[in-house]
């Protein structure tokens, strides 16, 4: 496993894995007894981090963030509370309309409180906002970030889906006002390259503008969506002209160029793709970047953990 540091909101740093467990279906289509296995496989080869939200598995009727619910009930079971790192993400917009900004205080602060009580756990280390609101000044929002913190056993913020230019902007107010600055970034980056957009248009996709503007920032970045959901990892035809007819569309000029060049480095290197999907993030000389795995299967969570050993020993 490879490690980083992620700095706190106090000022100190947290040794993690690079490799980060995702688990929007802990609960739900992945069972509480899959869950915990595939948690415990994870823990073993030395992961370390865990990301989780309380919107995961919130959209079924009847249920309240059972995603959180399954990670403390693991956390507490295997008794990790003060080695596991456990992020979480709030204030995501109504499933039934993504641009109806949940950013207000209150609703920061009750979504905040509520993932504290669901997950059970003496601290959040990381807490995200999920969505931003441009509409609404950093001040607002920092100010209320920082009440929570003072309320609530949070140790650092982060944001997940905001351009790094409001996180610029959030930053600079945090330092005139000496109050926790974010420290993480979250959105979608992989060796596939996505649409801007792609299903959803308040999602923030890794360019090369925003890579550019990371590179001047002091973030942990962490790319979800890093195996491009699976795209490269299925043996489809050197030019994706297999592709089902539902994801036809990612069959790009540049996602063809960036297949056969995986295909050609994975034979004349004689590593999994899983591998070069991974390092194409963890690897990143430019940043500190992590990559956020989120699988449905033991399987493939194996693979994932394989190619973090192959990075190592290669």
């Amino acid at each position: 496993m490879q490690y980083t540091t992620i700095r706190m909101g106090d000022g100190t740093e947290r040794k993690i894995s690079r490799l980060v467990l995702g688990s929007v279906h802990f609960g739900t289509m992945i069972s509480q007894d899959d869950a915990f296995r595939m948690m415990d496989m994870f823990w073993e080869a030395g992961g370390n981090a865990i990301d989780t939200a309380r919107v995961y598995g919130s959209w079924i009727p009847g249920e309240e963030a059972p995603s959180e619910r399954t990670i403390g009930a693991w956390v507490r079971a295997r008794g990790l509370e003060k080695e596991v790192f456990i992020m979480t993400k709030g204030a995501h917009p109504p499933m039934e309309d993504m641009h109806h900004s949940r950013l207000s205080r209150e609703d920061i602060l009750f979504d905040a409180e509520r993932s504290v009580e669901i997950l059970g756990l003496p601290k959040i280390d990381l807490y995200y906002l999920h969505r931003d609101d441009v509409s609404r000044p950093v001040s607002d929002i920092m100010g209320s970030l920082d009440e929570a913190m003072r309320k609530l056993p949070i140790l650092a913020i982060g944001a997940s889906n905001w351009r790094a230019d409001r996180i610029r902007e959030a930053n600079a107010f945090a330092a005139s006002a000496d109050i926790a600055p974010f420290t993480a970034s979250e959105l979608r980056w992989s060796y596939v390259q996505f649409p801007e957009g792609f299903g959803d248009d308040t999602l923030v996709t890794m360019d090369a503008q925003e890579y550019t503007a990371y590179i001047r920032m002091d973030l942990a970045v962490m790319a979800y969506s890093s195996q491009g959901n699976g795209l490269f990892l299925k043996g489809y035809a050197p030019d994706l002209s297999d592709l089902p007819e539902r994801i036809r569309f990612m069959a790009t000029e540049e996602n063809i160029a960036r297949y056969r060049r995986l295909l050609a480095a994975t034979k004349e290197q004689g590593i999994s793709p899983s591998r070069y999907v991974i390092r194409h993030i963890t690897d990143d000389p430019n940043l500190n970047a992590l990559a956020l795995v989120g699988c449905s299967k033991i399987e493939q969570l194996k693979q994932s953990l394989e190619a973090m050993e192959e990075i190592e020993h290669v």
